[in-house]
């Protein structure tokens, strides 16, 4: 009875310490050292055309962190694909699916259509209601559904008859409300990244929920969110890019040049001389300091170099089988003439990739 009690005692106390280094591995790494320069490096032997190097590399990272972004393993299950390893990419399908990612957006997309046809898909929708079962117990979709609630909130006068211009206190109050909500369910629950509230039925570059920090900007006098979006990076709960876009908003300039390339659009210019930099894709004239600061802002979250990101940029206008750039990474402006183009395009050169 005794040896029997203290294999139990030796065995809780394994146990313990298993549990404890897991804890401890999950609290101290850092993402922006041990992921996203992995994930880079994933990225761009893509653009190279060397699929079986950036399935390595992803394995490699996917090994040292708690929970892999499901950008990543979309990606990661696109490479296997052209490897004709249709194992491995289920493998992250399956992945992709307990983190919240509908089957019919994964069925839409064309660079699986040749694995539908095939057993091992069929065996994958039959098992996807478990898939979404497990998604649903491990996230949080209570404050899922609070967080959209925010952003309801948030639209609703804005989308009523005279939105900003009738009802401007209002709106003001009840960004003041979001933040203060947001703040506290931060506090309480950590930034609600991807593990804790999924990222929905399609890869969302952004939850509906950022249009709270956007709203507290910098010139309005607004809640400095760059603390909470710096640590959350770090701790694996947002990506470096989409932080950078959402300081960037907040701050109201270029900290990390999220905005890759530019394309000016004039209505009105038909008849004009032709403004031949408006046909060009644009990038902001930066001076060699701007862009040593740009760099190391840029290294210090966790990003790819500015060079490796607008090469991302420009290889996803072609090849759009994976997922490499963002929404916001070419904007488009509007003018309403070409008095006004030539103003905006003084701020601007023609990109190096043209």
């Amino acid at each position: 009875m005794s040896n029997i009690l203290l294999i139990a005692s030796r065995f809780t106390v394994a146990l313990f310490f298993v549990l404890l280094a897991g804890n401890v591995f999950a609290s101290e790494t850092d993402y922006t050292k041990v992921y996203h320069p992995v994930i880079n490096k994933a990225e761009l032997s893509i653009l190279q055309k060397d699929y079986a190097g950036a399935l390595a590399l992803y394995r490699e990272a996917f090994k040292v962190v708690p929970a892999p972004f499901a950008r990543d393993y979309y990606n990661a299950a696109v490479c296997a694909m052209l490897l004709k390893d249709k194992k491995q990419s289920l493998g992250y399908l399956e992945k992709l699916a307990a983190k919240g990612v509908s089957i019919d957006y994964l069925e839409n997309r064309p660079v699986f259509d040749s694995l539908q046809s095939t057993k091992q898909w069929r065996k994958f929708k039959r098992k996807y209601p478990k898939y979404r079962q497990q998604y649903e117990k491990q996230v949080n979709l209570d404050l899922r559904a609070d967080l959209d609630e925010l952003y309801a909130r948030d639209q609703y006068f804005r989308q009523a008859k005279g939105g900003l211009r009738v009802y401007g206190d209002t709106l003001n109050k009840i960004e003041a409300a979001n933040t203060k909500k947001f703040l506290s369910w931060v506090e309480n629950h950590g930034y609600p990244g991807e593990d804790l509230i999924g990222v929905g039925d399609t890869l969302e570059q952004l939850p509906r929920f950022s249009i709270i920090i956007q709203r507290q900007t910098k010139a309005r006098k607004g809640h400095d969110f760059s603390k909470i979006l710096e640590a959350a990076v770090q701790q694996g709960r947002l990506s470096p890019q989409a932080a950078a876009y959402l300081i960037e908003q907040q701050v109201g300039r270029s900290k990390y040049g999220s905005k890759a390339y530019v394309k000016i659009n004039c209505s009105t210019c038909e008849n004009e001389e032709p403004l031949d930099k408006m046909k060009r894709y644009l990038e902001e004239n930066r001076t060699e300091k701007e862009l040593l600061t740009l760099e190391a802002n840029r290294k210090k979250l966790g990003l790819e170099s500015f060079e490796d990101y607008k090469k991302k940029v420009i290889y996803s206008m072609t090849d759009k089988r994976f997922k490499l750039n963002y929404a916001w990474s070419v904007v488009n402006y509007q003018v309403p003439s070409k008095e006004a183009a030539k103003v905006m395009l003084e701020n601007f050169v023609v990109a190096d990739a043209e």
